[in-house]
């Protein structure tokens, strides 16, 4: 998915699958792009990282010259149990496309070199030249800087707020906690009614009888036998 952002940028959904705990900490892989993963102690930091991996695999690919893949829609990726499905944005001045064109030898070398003495792919050169020689300007370092910071700052407080509802200090865990608690009092209670009633049976018993309920042995009647050894066999 694609959508018109901020500063004439365009935003990119691409779907991630997340998997994990908040005891041992979430993974994400982005099914569109192969080998475009992340970790993250929390959600907050999951999200994050899956931004920047994104945005590295993405950058790979525009500057080996190749085309971005259309991204899954939501609806249509399957998660396997257990594993939730997230999108994850990127903003991008312009998305690229695959073009071929024919550039002589000389030039470019010229170019290459003119690229890399600035620390930018083949491309992205390209690209910069086309948009100064049509009289425009990409948007500043400063100004892309400071949107990333806030989406940025955004996901790490949508982290913090799931982590906050879900996670072990949460209100929800404190509940589950206590439930846990209640249900084994009540377990507790039942076995110490049953016991009770057992004994009560058992009393009944005997005081009826004079003698133990069967299955259950006289008290006393392991000492008197200690105390009373058999007499030897002939006497």
């Amino acid at each position: 998915m694609v959508a018109q952002g901020m500063m004439d940028m365009s935003v990119i959904l691409y779907v991630a699958l997340v998997s994990g705990s908040a005891a041992t900490g979430y993974r994400a892989q982005v099914p569109d792009l192969a080998g475009c993963e992340a970790e993250g102690r929390d959600m907050g930091e999951l999200l994050v990282n899956a931004r920047a991996a994104l945005t590295r695999s993405l950058e790979a690919l525009a500057g080996a010259g190749e085309a971005w893949p259309a991204p899954t829609p939501l609806e249509a990726i399957a998660a396997p149990p257990g594993v939730l499905a997230i999108p994850v944005d990127v903003s991008v001045d312009d998305p690229p496309i695959r073009v071929n064109i024919s550039l002589g030898e000389r030039l470019v070398r010229r170019l290459d070199e003119a690229a890399e003495a600035r620390g930018m792919t083949r491309s992205g050169f390209i690209a910069q030249a086309v948009r100064v020689s049509l009289g425009e300007r990409g948007p500043g370092l400063g100004e892309f800087d400071a949107a990333n910071r806030r989406l940025q700052d955004e996901l790490s407080a949508l982290g913090r707020k799931i982590t906050d509802s879900i996670g072990p200090d949460s209100p929800f865990s404190r509940r589950m906690a206590d439930l846990d608690d209640k249900v084994y009092e009540g377990v507790r209670r039942a076995a110490d009614s049953v016991s009770a009633a057992m004994a009560r049976r058992r009393e009944t018993y005997r005081a009826q009888t004079g003698q133990a309920e069967p299955g259950q042995a006289e008290p006393g009647h392991a000492e008197r036998g200690a105390d009373h050894p058999a007499a030897p066999s002939g006497q």
